[in-house]
């Protein structure tokens, strides 16, 4: 297993959370389910990460407290995979208009 050197990544959420972390975790399950789903790592920081692999394919989640977001990496591209966890953040933090 490899950890670096992916040729794609995809910002999933610009702050740590356990819970998106989670959340990728079952959208890869879901779309993936031949991927081998390897033991859960946790760093001395507290960063979790969750990789899958198959067929020499790989695919990492990241819920990382040194740089303070949950993120993928893989060996092909994941666009899309992630939007609604993408968009729910991004909705977080608009603001809320007020009616008179």
């Amino acid at each position: 297993m490899s950890y670096t050197n992916k040729k794609y990544d995809v910002n999933i959420s610009k702050e740590n959370s356990p819970d998106k972390f989670r959340s990728a975790c079952s959208i890869i399950e879901s779309a993936f389910p031949d991927f081998i789903k390897e033991d859960l790592l946790i760093d001395v920081d507290g960063t979790t990460i969750q990789a899958y692999s198959h067929n020499g394919k790989e695919i990492i989640i990241y819920d990382d407290y040194d740089i303070g977001a949950v993120f993928a990496e893989s060996d092909f591209p994941l666009e899309g995979m992630f939007s609604e966890l993408m968009y729910a953040d991004r909705d977080a933090h608009q603001p809320v208009l007020m009616k008179a």
